[in-house]
């Protein structure tokens, strides 16, 4: 009897190891589920727009610097003087800037992978000012400026997301965008030339931009001004506040009906007009990746490749437990389970992710849960109460089967709260055990019969 309990706990062992691998080729087949969602992300950027990050409003003023130099004449071969031109710019970043935005989001689909999408209606104000005496960089002392016409620079990741023409007055006199931030090293945006001379006094310019701004899961602010404040406000519950700064967590409120959100940065705390003074003057880092932003992502907390992957983490735990509960049925009940048998419950159980992964891209995720684990423990209990001797019996197992599942899906739907949960599972579990098998004698398995015994019965 000892030989063949340890040779029944092995081949129960190999099997649990076999049974990892149809497991495995489902945790691929979901990373690559994933891949696909990924890329229909991409595409759909492609075609709508993508994340957008906002830089700006800046006050740019071109200049020339003309210069003397000398040069070797190659006919002559004889140094000459001659006058170079080189274009520069001054960037005046604004002493405010308040943007105030409402977001409306949707769902765009490639096939059957989703994306999220928003439009944003923002308002966005403050004040400029525009100094007497310009800094302007010279490389000779002797150099001649040549001013250029002032005009305001708004840099936008995606030009694409700009719906309709967006609406700007600068000291109360219209300015009308074209393409092209005309930044040094940010490129992708508009600008708007404006009737002003630089230089002569000091000017302060109140400005106003209306513009509405679309894009695509994510949406960020680099905090330039020396007062900025970002007030925005959606109907979409589950936003991510990301980047350098946080929003003010007195203002901030977060709910089923959607959520407001304010910050409020000084120039004191971030490098971000040093950084675009950086990019422009040939910095390596392109458009928001080196940049201090405030960022809002509009995520999908019920991702369900991210749920069917962290499902799928929890199939040892379930194939394990199924088994011991087999096993220690077979040794109290001394009703012998076939290896095949153990495998076919595996492999049923195995067929519950794969069922999960599809149903759910077709239906709300908890709804595709409950038919992929009421159709699973359907046929266990039905097979087991065949196997076991007993409808009673197959429908104890099922009921054991189906509180399993409950938990499992406890622990996807609260995942701050997952390891508490799953220790205590397993605990009680662990307990369950020992309490059924408290007045088990282990020894009957292990000792032979003598022959006295053997003979009397």
């Amino acid at each position: 009897m000892q030989k063949t309990l340890l040779l029944k706990t092995l081949a129960i062992l190999l099997l649990a190891a076999l049974l990892m691998i149809p497991l495995g080729m489902i945790d691929n087949l979901v990373r690559e589920r994933q891949n696909y969602l990924a890329q229909a992300t991409v595409d759909i950027a492609n075609s709508y727009a993508g994340a957008q990050t906002m830089i700006g409003p800046i006050l740019v003023v071109p200049y020339d610097e003309e210069y003397r130099a000398n040069e070797l004449d190659p006919k002559t071969e004889k140094t000459r003087e001659v006058w170079r031109r080189q274009a520069k710019q001054v960037l005046i970043f604004p002493d405010t800037l308040n943007v105030s935005g409402s977001v409306d989001t949707s769902v765009k689909r490639r096939g059957l992978f989703p994306a999220r999408v928003y439009a944003m209606h923002a308002q966005v104000h403050g004040t400029l000012t525009l100094p007497a005496e310009l800094p302007f960089e010279r490389r000779e002392k002797d150099s001649r400026i040549i001013v250029g016409q002032p005009y305001v620079s708004l840099g936008v990741s995606d030009p694409r997301g700009l719906a309709g023409a967006p609406h700007m007055e600068v000291d109360g006199k219209a300015a009308a965008f074209a393409q092209g931030t005309r930044l040094a090293g940010q490129p992708t945006g508009i600008h708007a030339p404006l009737a002003i001379v630089a230089g002569g006094k000091a000017q302060t310019l109140p400005y106003t931009i209306k513009l509405d701004l679309t894009g695509t899961e994510r949406i960020g602010f680099v905090p330039i001004a020396g007062d900025t404040r970002i007030d925005l406000q959606s109907s979409w519950p589950h936003p991510s506040f990301s980047g350098r700064f946080l929003p003010d967590p007195k203002t901030q409120s977060v709910s089923e009906s959607g959520f407001k959100a304010q910050w409020r940065v000084a120039a004191l705390a971030t490098s971000a007009q040093q950084q675009i003074v950086q990019i422009a003057n040939g910095s390596a880092c392109k458009d928001s990746v080196c940049l201090d932003t405030l960022d809002v992502r509009f995520i999908d907390p019920v991702n369900i490749y991210t749920q069917a992957d962290r499902a799928i983490k929890y199939d040892v735990l379930f194939i394990g437990l199924t088994f011991a509960a087999f096993f220690l049925f077979e040794v109290m009940k001394r009703l012998p389970v076939h290896p095949a048998q153990y495998t076919l419950v595996g492999l049923a159980l195995a067929m519950f992710f794969l069922l999960l992964l599809a149903l759910s891209e077709h239906m709300a995720f908890g709804i595709a849960y409950l038919i992929a684990a009421s159709a699973c423990v359907g046929l266990v209990t039905f097979y087991l109460a065949g196997v076991l001797g007993g409808w009673l019996r197959g429908l104890g197992f099922g009921g054991l089967l189906a509180t399993l599942y409950g938990a499992l899906y406890g622990l996807l739907v609260s995942e701050d709260n997952a390891l508490l949960m799953g220790a205590l599972l397993l605990f009680g579990v662990l307990g369950l055990a020992m309490w059924v098998t408290r007045k088990f004698d282990w020894y009957r398995l292990t000792v032979r019969p003598t022959p006295e015994i053997a003979s009397a019965t």
